[in-house]
């Protein structure tokens, strides 16, 4: 698979041209293929309680809980500029800044966060009427240096900054998105919550 260096999408090796955006890929080949230290800003978000109201559910109902849920989420990340790293179960992870970087990608990924947040309504309002569950949100999100790149067929970034992240989205409040402005190589992290 190729990585579009443009907008991230996944294409066959032997594409000349993005199938998502239509950019050039013969021109570009080592942004897809090398690693590269990179200041991004990745965003876990999990529903509180899904693991809980699934354990009777039978599996396709879970998938038919999920498939809404994970769409409008996508949804809010990729209007923001954001890529979605992963799907597992009912957590999310999100890079903004790789492989595509914006100048204000922090604010980016918070934005995202917040409509996200926003969206729990909508995607509420069917899983009560059908369901006779509702959820809330968790997110978290950190801005710190990383290592991205190929990894097998995907493009990934490893790094601490993805553990803080995920780590802040375990500790966030319910409704809220927990922020933390990385400092590398420093000890003092400045950590704000913001409840939608």
């Amino acid at each position: 698979m190729a990585i579009c260096p443009a907008c991230g999408g996944q294409n066959p090796e032997r594409a000349k041209f993005c199938l998502e955006c239509g950019v050039a890929l013969a021109d570009q080949p080592a942004a897809a293929t090398l690693e590269e230290r990179k200041v991004v800003s990745v965003l876990f978000c999990d529903l509180v309680g899904f693991t809980a109201a699934s354990e009777a559910a039978d599996p396709e109902d879970v998938r038919a809980r999920l498939r809404p849920y994970h769409a409008r989420l996508r949804e809010e990340i990729e209007r923001h500029g954001g890529t979605v790293e992963k799907f597992v179960g009912d957590a999310v992870m999100a890079v903004f800044g790789a492989p595509v970087a914006h100048e204000d990608d922090a604010e980016r990924a918070v934005r995202a966060g917040l409509e996200m947040q926003a969206a729990m309504g909508e995607i509420n309002e069917p899983l009560e009427r059908q369901h006779g569950v509702t959820f809330e949100l968790c997110v978290g999100i950190n801005t710190g240096e990383v290592l991205a790149g190929r990894v097998g067929d995907g493009y990934t970034v490893v790094g601490d900054s993805v553990n803080v992240a995920a780590r802040l989205q375990a500790a966030a409040r319910p409704g809220s998105v927990t922020v933390c402005i990385g400092r590398p190589r420093k000890a003092s992290r400045p950590v704000h919550s913001v409840r939608w």
